[in-house]
């Protein structure tokens, strides 16, 4: 190109462009610790969000959900059988020795089909006197176009140890269970909600 040409392309050039050019200023840098604060920020977020779980009773930490990839359908325990769902044989084993409780429902059966509401409502009042601590929870499933279906089901708090010695009716088989909501969320206990009569509305 030469200088003819090049002056006047230049005198073609918008005066702003030009003024924006000579008054051109660097963006200055942001501090080093401003960056690296930002990512502690963000680490310490996901650390909490994956291992924060702020539900607690009786000075352990509630497990509520455990979830697995096996099949969910089981054979029916037979009288003197107390069955556990293969997400809370997970959930026990990985726990093990750990400083934890879980809240968990259980299916009652008996050899000739399902109980009666007197035979559940007698049975939960054997489980009560034995020191088991019985409450009702609310939770929710999706029915129709994502309608919420809310109903209630009585669960209980149990250690490892009460697990493993559950003291069920010989005449009883019973299927421990998480009871999860319509999205896979565990659910919540209100403490006064403690079961110590009967009848109530259970699932």
């Amino acid at each position: 190109m030469n200088a003819k040409k090049f002056s006047d392309a230049m005198s073609e050039l918008d005066s702003k462009y030009i003024d924006e050019a000579l008054n051109y200023k660097k963006k200055s840098k942001k501090p080093v610790w401003v960056k690296w604060g930002a990512a502690a920020a963000c680490l310490m977020l996901i650390v909490g969000v994956v291992f924060w779980n702020p539900t607690t009773y009786d000075g352990r930490r509630v497990i509520s959900e455990y979830h697995t990839n096996s099949s969910g359908s089981y054979a029916v325990p037979y009288p003197g059988e107390v069955n556990f769902a293969s997400e809370v044989r997970a959930a026990r084993e990985k726990y093990n020795g750990k400083n934890v409780i879980f809240l968990l429902s259980f299916d009652i059966f008996k050899e000739t089909g399902e109980l009666t509401d007197e035979e559940r409502t007698v049975e939960y009042q054997r489980l009560i006197s034995l020191g088991y601590k019985l409450y009702t929870a609310e939770c929710w499933a999706y029915q129709g176009k994502g309608e919420k279906l809310y109903y209630t089901v009585v669960v209980g708090y149990f250690t490892e140890s009460e697990l493993s010695l559950f003291a069920g009716n010989p005449e009883y088989g019973y299927m421990f269970n998480f009871v999860t909501n319509g999205d896979g969320s565990g659910i919540s206990v209100d403490e006064s909600d403690i079961i110590s009569s009967f009848p109530t509305n259970y699932s």
